[in-house]
């Protein structure tokens, strides 16, 4: 019985042996190859206004030593704006935003993120401090420059917007003939475009003359003399000599 019990011991052992030598082999998984993330863009869009009180020449938004664009093109006259757009962009990236004037002044701002805002650029003798720019719409300013050239005093001047009351007597202490004085109104800068203004004045014999299609600018105005009119229009965008 022992002998029995040996051998078949053996013979068990020899056949798993060979179970095992004819099973298949393991094979190693490989491991999945990590996707990099594409990396987040964004878009700029900057409404960029002029309230330097002169023409912007150069305007410039970049990233890098080229400038690329002069957005300021054939020059940004005063009061004007531009919307500059820089598509699918680093959301991360710091644009320089630098201009300069008709007159010379120049100014740079070195950390514009990518985002929709306004910005104005002001004149550099209304700046609080170091930045040259200003976050947000702008409040500008129209400024009417009026000079009596009607040959006699002038009684009445009035400036209102269109649909509203005359309001104040611009005149009322009198404008004696080649005097002047400026009429200032503002508005914000999303508005000024579809502002229209009605220019009403009276002299002492009580001639009267109106012109009722004013916009939103600086800009001298002679009162003329009924013989200096060369039309029906009682004024001129000039200053008189």
């Amino acid at each position: 019985m022992k002998t029995y019990a040996r051998i078949t011991a053996g013979v068990l052992a020899m056949m798993m042996v060979g179970c095992s030598s004819n099973a298949p082999a393991a094979t190693a998984t490989p491991a999945a190859s990590a996707t990099p993330e594409a990396a987040e863009t964004g878009t700029g869009v900057y409404t960029v206004w002029n309230t330097t009180g002169e023409k912007i020449t150069d305007l410039y938004i970049y990233d890098g030593e080229d400038k690329g664009q002069n957005f300021a093109e054939d020059g940004l006259q005063n009061n004007a704006s531009v919307e500059i757009t820089l598509e699918d962009v680093p959301a991360d990236s710091e644009f320089v935003l630098e201009f300069k004037t008709e007159g010379g002044y120049t100014g740079a701002f070195e950390t514009l993120h990518v985002e929709e805002t306004a910005i104005a650029i002001p004149a550099a003798d209304t700046l609080t401090g170091a930045t040259p720019i200003v976050f947000g719409e702008p409040e500008l300013k129209a400024a009417y420059t009026l000079y009596n050239a009607t040959g006699e005093n002038v009684t009445e001047v009035y400036l209102y917007e269109e649909g509203a009351d005359k309001g104040e007597n611009y005149a009322a202490d009198g404008m004696e003939d080649g005097a002047s004085f400026v009429i200032e109104t503002t508005a914000k800068a999303s508005e000024t475009g579809a502002k229209v203004y009605h220019l009403e004045y009276t002299t002492e014999s009580g001639r009267t003359g109106e012109f009722v299609t004013l916009h939103f600018e600086t800009v001298p105005i002679s009162l003329l003399a009924e013989d200096a009119m060369t039309g029906a229009t009682p004024i001129s965008f000039t200053k008189p000599e």
